[in-house]
C-alpha cells in the first residue's frame, strides 16, 4: 500500500468524525500553544534582563562593605586604583530619602557621585532636560525619569527648575531645600543604582546630607573583561571578607540560571496539557476502532494486511498531531506577543490600587520585554506533539490491525 493511499485513508477517517477530531486537535493546539507562549516569555525576559546588564559592561565590579563595622574611604579609592588592571574607581554615597512635592511625599534613593564620574557610572546617560549639577554644590540635584513622572501619578511630581525639600534619615531625620537643575532620560538600572528612581547630587553634597565621611560603595571598571578575575582576586587579598563583591559575570550567571529553571518548569507544566491531549487521541482512536470494526473486516477481506490497517489508523493519529501542532505554534506565537501587554495591564492595575507599594512596583511597571520565539523550540514542540499523537494512537491501531476479519465482518 502506497504512502499516499495511507494518508488519503487517514484523511477520510478524520473527515468522517469531524466534531470529535476537532476537539482532539483543540487539545493539541492548547498544549502546543501553552509551551510556545510560556517558553518564549522566559526567553524574552532573559534577553531583556541580560540586555540591561550588558549596559554595565562585562568588565565592571561593584563592591560594598559586608557589615556596618566596615567603612570605605578615599584611601580605599586610592588603594584599589593602584591594582593592576583597574581603569577607574567611582565612589558612591547612597541613602533612602523622602522628596516632598505636589502636596505629598515619595521615597527615592539619593545617590551622591561626582558630576564628572556620572557618565562612568551610567554608560550612555542622557540629560533629558536642564543641566548637570555643579561638583561643589550642596543644593543642586538631577533626578531620574520616574522621579519627574512617577508611574502612579497623572501629573509631574517634580519639574526642572523647581525647589523641593528632601528628608534624610529615620531616627533623627534632617530636611534640606534643594533645586532640581536637570532630569535624566529613561534608562533602567545599573548594578549600583536604579537610575530612573534616583535623585543624584554631588558626592560632597551627599556626604553632608547623610552626615558621614565614608562611602557606601565603589563602582570599578577594569581595562578589559579578562582583568576582572585578577582584580577581584587582589581586592579579596587586601580586604578578605570585609567587602561584598559583585561582578557582571556573576549577575549574568545568576539571571541565566534562574530563567533557565523557569523555562524548564513552565515548559514542563505546559507539556502536561500535551499528554492530556494524547489521552484524548487514544480515546477517539479506541472509539473509532470499535465503530469501524465491520469496515476493518471488509478491508482485511479485500486483502489489506495487518500493516496496512495499522498504517491507516496511525496516519489518522499523526495527521491530528501535525494539524494540532502547527495550529498550536501559530496560536502560541500570537499569544507570545499578546502576553506582555496583559502583564503590563495587570501591573498597571496593581499600581493604581495598591498605593502603599507604588514606589516598588513602579520600577517593575516600567520594565518591558519582547518575547523570543526560537524556531528550534517551535520545531521541537511540533515533533513532540506528533510523537505524543503517534504513541497515543499506536495501541488502538495495533488492536485494529490484529482483528480477525471473520469476527469483524459479523460485527453490527
Amino acid at each position: 500500500m502506497k504512502t499516499a493511499d495511507t494518508i488519503r485513508w487517514g484523511v477520510r477517517g478524520i473527515r468522517q468524525r469531524k466534531m470529535r477530531t476537532a476537539l482532539t486537535i483543540l487539545g493539541i493546539v492548547i498544549g502546543t500553544a501553552a509551551v510556545i507562549a510560556l517558553v518564549s516569555q522566559t526567553a524574552g525576559i532573559q534577553s531583556s534582563i541580560l540586555g540591561q546588564i550588558d549596559k554595565l559592561g562585562p568588565n565592571t565590579i561593584t563592591i560594598r562593605p559586608s557589615s556596618t563595622t566596615v567603612t570605605l574611604t578615599q584611601s580605599d579609592v586610592d588603594r584599589i586604583s593602584q591594582i593592576p588592571g583597574v581603569e577607574f574607581v567611582v565612589p558612591i554615597v547612597a541613602s533612602s530619602v523622602k522628596v516632598y512635592s505636589a502636596g505629598t511625599s515619595k521615597s527615592f534613593t539619593l545617590v551622591g557621585v561626582r558630576p564628572s564620574q556620572l557618565p562612568l557610572l551610567i554608560d550612555g546617560v542622557i540629560i533629558d532636560s536642564g543641566r548637570i549639577y555643579q561638583s561643589l554644590s550642596y543644593t543642586e540635584i538631577v533626578v531620574g525619569s520616574n522621579v519627574i513622572q512617577p508611574q502612579d501619578m497623572t501629573s509631574p511630581f517634580l519639574t526642572v527648575g523647581q525647589s523641593t525639600t528632601i528628608e534624610v534619615g529615620v531616627i533623627n531625620p534632617s530636611k534640606k531645600i534643594v533645586q532640581v537643575v536637570g532630569s535624566l532620560a529613561e534608562y533602567g538600572a545599573v548594578s549600583a543604582v536604579s537610575v530612573d528612581d534616583s535623585v543624584f547630587i554631588s558626592l560632597e553634597g551627599a556626604l553632608n546630607l547623610v552626615g558621614k565621611n565614608t562611602y557606601s560603595s565603589f563602582f570599578i571598571k577594569t581595562i578589559d573583561a579578562d582583568s576582572v578575575d585578577s582584580v577581584v582576586y587582589n581586592i579579596k587579598a587586601f580586604y578578605g571578607t570585609n567587602l561584598s563583591i559583585l561582578t557582571v559575570k556573576q549577575i549574568t550567571s545568576i539571571v541565566s540560571s534562574i530563567t533557565n529553571m523557569l523555562t524548564v518548569l513552565l515548559g514542563a507544566i505546559a507539556a502536561i496539557s500535551l499528554f492530556v491531549a494524547g489521552i484524548g487521541i487514544a480515546n477517539i482512536m479506541f472509539v473509532s476502532v470499535i465503530e469501524r470494526t465491520r469496515e476493518i473486516g471488509i478491508l482485511k477481506a479485500l486483502g489489506f494486511t495487518n500493516n496496512n490497517v495499522l498504517s491507516i489508523f496511525l496516519s489518522e493519529a499523526v495527521l491530528m498531531g501535525i494539524i494540532g501542532g502547527m495550529l498550536g505554534i501559530g496560536v502560541g506565537v500570537g499569544l507570545s506577543y499578546l502576553m506582555p501587554f496583559i502583564f503590563a495591564s495587570g501591573i498597571s492595575n496593581t499600581e493604581s490600587t495598591t498605593s502603599g507599594l507604588s514606589t516598588s512596583t513602579s520600577g517593575f511597571g516600567s520594565f518591558s520585554y519582547t518575547p523570543v520565539v526560537h524556531p528550534e523550540i517551535a520545531m521541537a514542540v511540533l515533533i513532540f506533539a506528533i510523537v505524543v499523537a503517534l504513541i497515543a494512537g499506536y495501541l488502538p491501531a495495533r488492536r485494529a490491525s490484529k482483528m480477525d476479519p471473520v469476527v469483524a465482518l459479523r460485527h453490527d
